[in-house]
């Protein structure tokens, strides 16, 4: 006998202060008393949108009219929701083949792509007809697994990292084709970048002691000397460029160091070390300000690459993931493991100045063209946030999408006759998004089962436990308290329930799968 869960785990995770209704949208419009006039775009700002992460929308028209919709890759739903963005109503929901990581938009917005890390290809959406397909990778005895991806600065091409088979894809980003395929990339490759000009390939690896550097014309590799440390694990982490091509930086995780590259000469500059743990790396918009997510002690850690030189490390929300400079000129924390996020003052000695609460294991931030909006994805929920920056008092309305919510993007240049056909809502696609926000799964058979079944629920890696090779005890420890670190909220006796139970492997018989995963499922049957 199944049971459905009624999102209690998530219940206990959202927070009321990011309900909004789009009357109370209207009224607090009207209330001019609330209004504020937004600064100037920052001059180093920059929405980064050939990036692999962090990235935004690459339209920077900064009399952008308000009209648009976003897009979100929500993890344990496996689809894609697309909604519109004055409203918060929804457009169309794409149920994916895969688990969608991140989506990002090409440089003309013609096309949507979702990476489906667990599974075996890209999702393409033609964001014209809303129709999509799928572009696979061949030649693999097991999945692909696509994981990030980054653009050319001219637009026209797409790579993917293949973390399942050790590759790198490339596509043609203005037809949603395969152009080619890189391998023997490396174990696990994860973050890449492209320099300027659009010849080198820069890529991360989460298993191996060097990052790879691939000519993008003819195909040669060079690996650069990263660490001594054996990552055979897959401690490695992330990876970025300088917007100007000349600095490449990556994590160094189990180290706790940062290295530090000359992207022209590709000669290893420096190991920067005494930053705990370091995730996600970031350069600040067009500056050599180097910042990094410490997601163990949630903490940022700043670095001038320019002078090669170690400023600070600052405690900012649990689980903290991205960096980013704001159009505002503030940097702004996305922490996976809080309920709110984090901003800094830059001029000020780096100081924490405020703390935007009512959102919930916020992961990834995007904002308009314009700055007057910043739009996050809650993690350890069925939404997004959006919050609109020109009120003195936060303004918030949600949008709901699907469970966990991971990568988001924003389409700008929305014919009008489109936005006027989908701004009524949608009735069909409102349920499928209701139904895909619903996990079904199994009465629990025990108390460690029970315990696995309520926590596991609010975090992200779902999909990565259900599908982790991970053996015994000690293993699957560092697995169960990853997920405490982005947000699964257990007590100590039930962390060790948890991890005694995925020890003996039962979890593996589970079947958990939203309802309307289920119903198509069934009208699949019947087409059989």
């Amino acid at each position: 006998m199944k049971k459905i869960l009624k999102l209690s785990a998530f219940a206990l995770l959202s927070i009321s202060l990011t309900a909004c209704s789009e009357a109370a949208v209207k009224e607090t419009s009207l209330d001019n008393k609330n209004e504020k006039e937004l600064p100037p775009i920052h001059e180093d700002y920059s929405s980064n949108w050939w990036k692999d992460q962090p990235n935004g929308n690459a339209d920077t028209n900064k009399d952008w009219d308000g009209e648009g919709w976003i897009l979100s890759a929500n993890e344990v739903s496996n689809g894609i929701a697309i909604a519109d963005i004055k409203t918060g109503n929804p457009v169309k929901y794409i149920q994916s083949s895969g688990t969608p990581h991140h989506v990002h938009l090409n440089k003309d917005q013609t096309w949507a792509f979702a990476t489906q890390r667990y599974g075996t290809s890209v999702l393409a959406i033609n964001m014209e007809t809303l129709e999509s397909h799928d572009i696979d990778f061949p030649g693999f005895d097991k999945p692909p697994a696509p994981q990030h991806m980054t653009f050319s600065r001219d637009g026209k091409y797409a790579f993917t990292s293949l973390n399942g088979v050790g590759a790198v894809g490339m596509i043609d980003a203005e037809k949603a084709e395969l152009v080619k395929v890189f391998k023997d990339v490396g174990k696990k490759p994860r973050d890449l970048n492209v320099t300027p000009d659009g010849k080198k390939l820069f890529v991360s690896l989460q298993a191996e002691p060097f990052i790879t550097v691939i000519d993008i014309e003819s195909g040669e590799m060079r690996y650069l000397e990263r660490t001594e440390t054996d990552y055979g694990k897959g401690t490695g982490s992330g990876l970025d460029m300088s917007n100007d091509g000349k600095f490449v930086a990556v994590s160094n995780t189990a180290d706790d160091e940062v290295a530090i590259y000359d992207a022209e000469s590709e000669k290893l500059l420096k190991k920067i070390g005494d930053i705990p743990k370091p995730v996600n790396v970031h350069f600040m918009g067009d500056t050599h300000d180097l910042v990094t997510g410490n997601r163990n002690d949630g903490s940022i850690s700043i670095i001038d690459a320019e002078k090669l030189k170690f400023i600070k490390t600052v405690k900012t929300g649990a689980g903290t993931n991205i960096p980013y400079l704001g159009p505002d000129g503030y940097w702004y924390t996305s922490q996976n493991g809080a309920g709110f996020l984090t901003v800094l003052d830059p001029k000020d000695n780096y100081k924490i100045v405020r703390k935007i609460w009512g959102v919930q294991n916020i992961h990834w931030l995007s904002w308009s063209p314009d700055g007057s909006m910043m739009f996050g994805s809650n993690w350890g929920d069925k939404t997004l946030t959006k919050i609109d920056l020109t009120k003195k008092k936060d303004f918030r309305q949600t949008i709901p999408v699907g469970l966990n919510p991971n990568g988001i993007a924003i389409k700008t240049n929305v014919p009008k006759d489109q936005i006027l056909a989908y701004q009524k809502g949608n009735e069909e696609e409102a349920n499928r998004i209701k139904k895909a926000s619903t996990l079904v799964f199994p009465e629990a058979k025990d108390i460690n089962e029970e315990a696995f079944l309520g926590t596991c629920l609010q975090c992200h890696d779902i999909g990565r436990i259900m599908k982790n090779s991970s053996k015994g005890a000690e293993q699957w420890t560092a697995v169960v308290d990853r997920m405490a670190g982005n947000g699964a909220k257990m007590t100590d006796e039930q962390r060790q329930q948890i991890i005694d139970y995925l020890a003996t492997d039962k979890h593996k018989a589970l079947k958990i799968q939203t309802e309307l995963e289920l119903e198509l499922a069934e009208q699949n049957k019947d087409k059989e």
